[in-house]
């Protein structure tokens, strides 16, 4: 079952270089929405930009983290 992908108004996902064709300002908002902060430089490439950012981020676990049960709140004495 495909996802339909979801696009931000204005935004092009049919050429490889909608990335480089997006004006500055436009990039460096997108990069805000990502990132939650504004790039620290920009280079000439922003689809190594885009790489660096990736490259950057930690893989997220496949499973998720077991919760403990500390006892605590309603129904506390309940063996888990």
């Amino acid at each position: 079952m495909a996802i339909p992908a979801q696009t931000l108004p204005g935004c092009s996902t049919s050429s490889a270089g909608a990335v480089a064709d997006l004006p500055t300002a436009v990039f460096v908002e997108r990069w805000r929405l990502i990132t939650g902060e504004p790039p620290a430089i920009l280079l000439n490439s922003r689809t190594a930009m885009l790489a660096l950012l990736v490259e950057s981020t930690p893989i997220a676990p496949l499973e998720p983290p077991v919760p403990t049960w500390d006892g605590c709140g309603r129904g506390g004495d309940t063996p888990r």
